[in-house]
């Protein structure tokens, strides 16, 4: 039996949710950056809370895609489904945010300002 390793688990696309009236910018993540967010992800504990609502402009999150899940991070919560764990030092919206291409560069404020916000 093959390991269960990222080139079976195929690509993990993130968008980042901050754009109006345009297209979110998407990327994939290389396979290390991958592996680094999974296992941020197994540390994550359940939450009680719900996510809160987006606000309308602005940062409103990223969203996670990969063969497993489709994962929304936003304000400390990490959805899939009906499922929230908690993030409150809003690790993996940092690390998703260190991720960030060259070309979407001059996003990275406004999103770390919404972060530190």
């Amino acid at each position: 039996m093959a390991a269960d390793g990222p080139e079976r688990r195929g690509p993990v696309i993130v968008e980042l949710h901050v754009l109006s009236g345009r297209p979110d910018p998407r990327w994939p993540l290389d396979p290390g950056a991958a592996a680094a967010l999974r296992a941020l992800l197994a540390t994550l504990a359940r939450a009680d809370a719900k996510p809160p609502p987006a606000p309308g402009l602005g940062y409103r999150g990223f969203t996670v895609t990969d063969s497993e899940a489709v994962r929304h991070v936003f304000n400390g919560l990490v959805t899939v489904g009906d499922v929230a764990l908690a993030d409150p030092g809003r690790t993996v919206e940092r690390r998703l945010l260190g991720t960030l291409p060259p070309e979407f560069e001059h996003l990275g404020p406004v999103v770390a300002a919404a972060l530190d916000g």
